[in-house]
């Protein structure tokens, strides 16, 4: 039986977080989107993903599985959002929810919200000038973490109250804050850059 395949868009920004976008200050966790960095493109392999900057820098994500201070479990290592669901936390939270501020590290541009069904098992990235594929499998989607909840609700300084934080959680979550996919090991690096199209196989 063929499997189904169904475009998403197109990818606009790709990203890493050489740090890690949480850190601890003496009144608890901060969420800083300021660390994240956009590059050119990334490089994709089942260990994680790593980016190179325009001055040539290269920089392993945190959740690379060599990076020295690795956040990697196994099923994390490659995060992906889209343009659709920042619309949404926008139109709920104002404009410092900017594209790619959740930290994932590729952007789609799509019209409409995805859910984990609309992923189906797998998602492709073709580069519609070399043809090639980057084929990943879908795992699951993220969990909205509290740093990242009160930084979305502008309450950093000001933590939200027990009510308040479940409703911004729950907002966030089922894949509104991103999706976590990984590359099987049998698959070949590869590489996915903006303008690379996007589809859900099966």
């Amino acid at each position: 039986m063929a499997e189904s395949k169904r475009k998403l868009g197109q990818v606009i920004m790709t990203q890493v977080q050489p740090s890690g976008l949480i850190y601890e200050v003496p009144a608890g966790e901060i969420y800083d989107p300021s660390r994240r960095v956009e590059v050119p493109f990334l490089s994709i392999s089942s260990q994680g993903v790593e980016g190179e900057t325009a001055q040539g820098e290269r920089l392993l994500d945190i959740h690379h599985a060599d990076h020295p201070e690795t956040h990697n479990i196994g099923k994390n290592a490659i995060s992906i959002g889209f343009s659709s669901h920042y619309n949404m936390m926008r139109t709920r939270f104002g404009d410092h929810m900017q594209t790619g501020t959740a930290g994932e590290n590729i952007i789609i541009e799509y019209d409409q919200e995805v859910w984990l069904p609309d992923l189906g098992h797998k998602v492709e990235f073709k580069n519609p000038e070399s043809g090639q594929v980057v084929s990943l499998e879908v795992i699951k989607f993220a969990a909205p973490c509290n740093p990242f909840s009160h930084f979305a609700a502008d309450s950093q300084d000001k933590r939200l109250g027990a009510d308040d934080l479940k409703d911004t959680l729950q907002f966030l979550g089922n894949g509104r804050r991103g999706f976590l996919l990984v590359m099987g090991a049998d698959q070949e690096t590869g590489q996915v850059q903006p303008g690379d199209l996007v589809y859900a196989i099966g």
